[in-house]
Formats: C-alpha cells, structure tokens, sequence
C-alpha cells in the first residue's frame, strides 16, 4: 500500500500528522506492508500509484501555495477521486477542491463553494457522515454550502474538524481502516476509545450545528 502525506512540511498545523501516524500503526498491527511518502512542492506527484492521499490544514497564505501547485495536477486528482480511490483532507485544506477559495479558483473537483464567516473555535461532537457521532475541534473560519462540516463524496473524506479526526474516534477509523483495505482489520484501540468515552461523558457545551 502506498500513501502520500501531501505537503507535510506546511500543512501541517494542530498535530494532523496524528491521521498518518495512527493509519501506519493500524496497518502494522495488521501485518500490512505500506510506505508513506512525504511529499511536497519539489516533487512530482503520480496520483496513479497512490492507494491513499492526505492532505492537512495551514495557514492561508500556505493554503494558497498548496493550491497553485495541485492545480497542475487537476485533472489526475478528478480521476483519482472518480476511480474511488482513498483521500482524506482535514481541516481548511478542504478549502482548496470546491469552485471557489476566497478570490481563488478552486481546483473545481466538487460542486461546493466555501465561504468566510465569523472563526469558530470549539471542542464539538457532532454528526458525522457516518451513523457515528463524531468528535474534534474547530478552529475556523471556512465554511462549506450550507455550514457543512464534514463532505464525503466516492472515498474521498473532509472535514473541517481536527483533533486528530481519527485519533478522536475510535469508530470511524476503523470503518475508514476497513473501507480502505477492504479487510476486516484487528485493533487495539483501549486507550483511544477509553479517551473518545471519558469525552462524550463530561460533554457540556452546545452541540455545533
């Protein structure tokens, strides 16, 4: 299996590296050779021999540069997605794939314009694209059509919650492990899953809607 962890070096904010990590440990525990490749603006990428793709969050400015550097590659990304091969995007890096960021043409793949708003900052647990509620944090000011925050379109996976999204929910990766190797995988997920409980329990605040 081989993933590319796009733009590593500068998309990088909130500890999304946390996504990379818990997906190799996961395939390790499994006996599954993979091989992560860390990937960035001075290299070519070959979309063809990815089984998975992530991308994370950054700055604006560095939003910008990640976005005139995948536009080259357009068009192997829409055939990417439409051979329903695996990409997950957290947080603002989501921005990049609809028609429009800010005065920026997006890389157009999905039908979705993202506005800015008032920045959001808060833990939440909230419904996600599965039947699981799903827990994280925002820290935002991008909003998907209709204030959507998490998108799921083939096997490609966004969300603007961070956490690390996967680290914080026990029950989606492993349902995102299972989809992705199309196995029914092993875990050993205690101390995850003991965190993901001990949350929901004290959960006060207002639920994100």
């Amino acid at each position: 299996m081989k993933i590319a962890y796009l733009y590593y070096d500068f998309l990088n904010l909130y500890g999304e590296s946390g996504n990379i990590k818990i997906i190799s440990n996961i395939l390790k525990y499994n006996k599954i050779k993979h091989e992560i490749l860390y990937l960035s603006l001075d290299d070519k990428l070959d979309f063809s021999s990815y089984d998975l793709v992530y991308i994370g969050s950054g700055t604006e400015e560095n939003l910008k540069v990640a976005l005139s550097h995948l536009k080259k590659y357009q068009n192997d990304i829409k055939k990417y997605i439409e051979n329903d091969k695996f990409m997950l995007v957290t947080g603002n890096g989501l921005d990049m794939f609809g028609k429009k960021m800010e005065d920026l043409d997006g890389l157009n793949i999905f039908d979705y314009q993202v506005n800015r708003g008032q920045r959001k900052i808060n833990e939440i647990y909230i419904d996600g694209t599965t039947k699981d509620k799903i827990l994280g944090f925002i820290n935002n000011n991008s909003h998907l059509d209709k204030e959507a925050l998490n998108f799921k379109q083939n096997n490609f996976y966004g969300t603007y919650i961070l956490g690390p999204v996967l680290v914080r929910n026990p029950n989606l990766v492993k349902r995102f492990m299972d989809n992705l190797t199309n196995k029914k995988l092993k875990y050993d997920l205690k101390l995850e899953t003991k965190a993901y409980l001990e949350f929901i329990k004290n959960f006060k605040e207002e639920i994100y809607e």
